[in-house]
């Protein structure tokens, strides 16, 4: 029997060539009457995790996504199908770029760190 908040929640997320996306802030579950609840999807945001730590936190992080960052989406939206293989992370079925989960990242290694000399790749 499989523990939700054990076995899933917090756990890293590696695409299917082991790079890691970030880890699990939300657990999505559909709970039809008079069946099992049944894994929907899991969810990977900072306002998801503000909620999670302290509620005051969901309006500056809000904020801050909305003023600065590349995602006008609040969250990251990985259906339970593409996991594959539970352990110490969890592993997907999806590369990184089929999904939005590095978009901060490639975000700051533009507007960021490549203003900093040395910093541009070449």
């Amino acid at each position: 029997m499989m523990s939700l908040v054990r076995d899933v929640l917090d756990k890293r997320l590696l695409d299917r060539d082991n790079c890691l996306l970030g880890r699990v802030d939300g657990i999505v579950l559909e709970m039809p009457e008079g069946r099992q609840p049944r894994m929907v999807r899991l969810e990977m945001g900072g306002e998801i995790l503000a909620v999670r730590v302290a509620r005051w936190l969901v309006r500056p992080t809000r904020w801050l996504r909305r003023s600065f960052g590349p995602m006008r989406e609040a969250r990251v939206k990985i259906g339970w199908k593409h996991v594959k293989r539970m352990g110490r992370d969890l592993h997907l079925d999806l590369a990184a770029d089929d999904t939005s989960a590095l978009a901060w990242e490639y975000w700051i290694a533009d507007h960021i760190v490549a203003r900093i000399p040395g910093g541009k790749s070449t």
